[in-house]
């Protein structure tokens, strides 16, 4: 199964992908940006001003998270490209032209549809800091809106999942990767 984990900052997401692939013996796949951003020298965003340079952290990272779901036949991806595609319409779509734009949202838009399934963490107020993490709480709400938002215009296969950090996996799974509970 190609499981994606989709929410704002602090809702789990890494913490949940990676216990989940190793509960279901999955390949877990880590956030691409992160990667990139430290090939530069960087730990987060902050200090990337440049518009050009931020396109490129944002297109090099989704052609790398697009790869590597296309090497696994079964994997849980820690943010997905829907994630990647919300903080591009947040934060670069204004800065590019209609062909970058409308490619961006196009391989989002084919890798996306390779998900049997998207896990969205619902959006969380309070949320600790870590380092490149926004405690911004409507900065968090905004990024919750956008990727839930795209969840449902994509029709993309998901359910909303909360997720207690911690909690035991076997009895998550049952509650919530069962049929009934999906949207989408």
């Amino acid at each position: 199964m190609r499981i994606g984990i989709v929410g704002a900052a602090g809702t789990g997401k890494t913490t949940l992908a990676k216990a989940l692939a190793d509960h279901l013996g999955s390949e877990y796949l880590p956030d691409t940006v992160i990667g990139v951003l430290r090939e530069l020298g960087r730990d987060s965003w902050r200090g990337v001003s440049d518009v050009k340079q931020r396109r490129r952290v944002r297109e090099d990272a989704l052609r790398r998270k697009i790869a590597a779901e296309a090497e696994h036949a079964a994997f849980v991806s820690d943010k997905t490209v829907v994630d990647y595609l919300a903080y591009w319409l947040q934060n670069q779509s204004e800065h590019e032209d209609a062909a970058t734009n409308t490619r961006f949202v196009a391989d989002c838009r084919a890798a996306a549809a390779r998900y049997d399934l998207l896990v969205y963490l619902p959006y969380r107020e309070v949320v600790e800091y870590a380092v490149g993490r926004s405690t911004d709480a409507t900065h968090n709400l905004k990024v919750a809106a956008h990727k839930r938002g795209l969840i449902t215009l994509l029709n993309l296969p998901a359910v909303d999942a909360d997720y207690t950090f911690g909690e035991d996996l076997a009895a998550w799974c049952d509650r919530h990767l069962a049929a009934p509970g999906r949207v989408g």
